[in-house]
């Protein structure tokens, strides 16, 4: 698999009331975005455009925004961007968080040509 031209950015990270809340940004279609678990379930939200959607082997279907995709604690999930400018919000309990992240159970590898 080839490296997406245009990688995903983190757009910005706010911690208020409780909440921890990532904003990733994905300018095009057909980036796939392996994923990582957490020890504790989360939601994904869909903002704008897009989505494929599989935790572990099982895939969960296609999502528009606005939608929220809720993750099991220790799923390790992946999405694959089905149309230009997906935004996605990774919302956790701010309980859960060690250093300035939520804690990461496994991470998810993809082995991409150069």
């Amino acid at each position: 698999m080839k490296r997406a031209e245009h990688q995903p950015e983190m757009a910005d990270l706010t911690l208020y009331a409780g909440i921890f809340c990532k904003r990733w940004t994905v300018p095009d279609r057909g980036t796939l975005l392996p994923q990582h678990s957490h020890h504790h379930p989360h939601i994904s939200y869909i903002v704008s455009g897009a989505v494929r959607v599989w935790c572990g082997e099982q895939e969960l279907g296609d999502y528009a925004a606005p939608a929220a995709i809720k993750i099991e604690a220790r799923e390790l999930h992946q999405f694959l961007t089905l149309t230009d400018g997906v935004t996605i919000l990774c919302i956790h309990n701010a309980d859960h968080i060690e250093g300035e992240e939520p804690a990461v159970a496994e991470y998810a590898h993809l082995n991409l040509e150069d």
